[in-house]
């Protein structure tokens, strides 16, 4: 597609197409609100790189039948990659906002721009698409990241650091756009996910890292630095545990899966490597694994009620991997909320469960490619 700025009208016309369907100029313009002019110009445009297309006439009580127009949803796509310590996780998204092919490659090399070639190529090949056809290719980066620069700045999780995809960019001629993980996971539950309904949350990413997308007024909020939402760097504990920081007693150090994964080994006398291996293991009535859960649950509780004190959200929303187990740990959290009570807060603070889970990340990467194009929020 042809790389140039589009104006909101543009973006507001795509977002009123998907949203509605096939309809004609005229019906846009009055939900719009805007004159029949301005809204043939930017459709003309629009039909003219071929995002949209005529599918069709509409009935007409006289005269003639004006035409009908929607979004050709399979020609342009995007592609959204997350990069995590073990894996890289990917997909490709039509401007239907569906996830029509998803995959996952191992990030063994630790050649990111190597697997994003690799990447691309598997995804042209299985959709004998072209270069041309992709919209946008959205990078997820657990850790700090310059959007303007395409720099993944500081990752302490991973072995990828200050590396700028400029000239990738450059090299492979398509748009690309990067952000921090747990902002693109907000981005996608807002968009697509469970706070669709909400003006202002905040999403809680936990995983072998723990980090925060903060939603406010619909858009998400990276800060002044860009640094906003790293939450699992909050000291808790002083000269508590070492942190991949290098700070001691951050909460990353007690709340990440890896923690939970080793304490469980410890108490087990088994060698854990995943989460679904603790949680098969987990039995509430042996009191040496209830211990390890409880202080567990009780780490993320702080968390969660400092999150509301802080920001005053809608919702908090538990994200990441522990997002798939939310029938095990969502009874301890409400009980351990009550259990610990405090003036200022609100009884009501509603808590809600990823309906995304692992994937919001790289959804929310594909989604960011899409927004240069049309209004999501």
């Amino acid at each position: 597609m042809q790389s140039r700025k589009r104006n909101e009208n543009e973006k507001v016309i795509l977002a009123k197409i998907s949203e509605c369907g096939a309809i004609t100029k005229y019906d846009l313009a009055e939900q719009m609100n805007i004159s029949i002019p301005t809204v043939t110009t930017n459709v003309n445009k629009l039909l003219k790189e071929g995002v949209i297309k005529e599918v069709g006439v509409a009935d007409a009580d006289y005269g003639r039948k004006p035409i009908l127009i929607d979004i050709d949803y399979n020609r342009y796509f995007s592609i959204g990659i997350d990069i995590q310590e073990h894996f890289i996780y990917y997909c490709l998204m039509n401007l239907r906002l569906e996830v029509v092919f998803e995959k996952t490659i191992g990030n063994k090399e630790n050649n990111l721009e190597k697997n994003i070639k690799i990447i691309i190529n598997t995804v042209l090949d299985a959709y004998k698409l072209k270069k041309e056809n992709i919209i946008g290719i959205g990078i997820s980066y657990p850790g700090l990241v310059e959007e303007e620069t395409l720099l993944l700045k500081k990752g302490p999780n991973i072995g990828v650091t200050n590396l700028s995809l400029e000239s990738l960019r450059n090299e492979l001629e398509i748009n690309f756009y990067v952000g921090n993980e747990a902002r693109l996971a907000a981005f996608a539950e807002n968009v697509v996910g469970v706070s669709k309904a909400y003006m202002n949350s905040l999403y809680i990413s936990i995983k072998e890292g723990i980090g925060a997308g903060i939603i406010v007024d619909k858009r998400y909020y990276a800060g002044s630095n860009e640094a906003a939402g790293e939450i699992g760097h909050m000291v808790v504990q002083k000269e508590g545990k070492l942190c991949n920081c290098g700070n001691k007693g951050c909460i990353e150090s007690y709340l990440s899966t890896h923690t939970l994964i080793s304490e469980f080994s410890k108490v087990t006398g088994v060698l854990l490597n995943s989460l679904e291996e603790v949680f098969e293991l987990y039995d509430a009535s042996k009191e040496t694994h209830k211990k390890v859960m409880q202080e567990y649950v009780e780490y993320l509780v702080l968390l969660i009620n400092n999150s509301f004190l802080i920001f005053d959200p809608d919702c908090v929303i538990i994200g990441g991997k522990m997002s798939e187990y939310q029938m095990q740990i969502e009874p301890l959290i409400k009980q351990t909320m009550l259990d610990h009570p405090c003036s200022m807060l609100k009884a009501d603070r509603k808590i809600e469960f990823s309906a995304l889970g692992y994937r919001a990340s790289k959804y929310g990467a594909a989604l960011r490619a899409f927004e240069e194009i049309i209004a999501l929020i």
